[in-house]
């Protein structure tokens, strides 16, 4: 559980470089992980990916039923309606789908490794 967490904190944390080195830098060190126009910057959605997936790593270690629970909620939440909005507007970033695949499967497997 723990090695998912981390794999997904690290795609998380170089998303974020990639994402604000498009605002900050002339190129992009990843070509197809260029935004479309959004209303915010990209490199928010990998900021609240790295919060998420540190707070599970966190949590996994205090087992707080109650934390641990909206933990799960915002996850499992944020990674379908991420992937769902990505499809939708025809962004494509690998990195990106993996992070949200990661951050669901964390959920589905911190159900049945933290007992309630």
């Amino acid at each position: 559980m723990l090695s998912i967490l981390i794999l997904g904190f690290l795609d998380s944390s170089y998303l974020l470089y990639t994402h604000y080195s498009i605002y900050t830098q002339t190129y992009c060190p990843v070509d197809i992980c260029i935004p479309p126009e959004l209303p915010f910057p990209s490199y928010i959605f990998a900021f609240f990916g790295v919060i998420w997936f540190l707070a599970g790593i966190i949590l996994i270690f205090k087992k707080i039923k109650f934390f641990l629970r909206i933990w799960q909620t915002i996850g499992l939440v944020g990674a379908v309606s991420l992937f769902s909005y990505s499809l939708y507007i025809g962004f494509y970033c690998p990195y990106c789908y993996f992070a949200h695949l990661i951050g669901f499967f964390s959920v589905i497997i911190s159900w049945k490794f933290v007992k309630y």
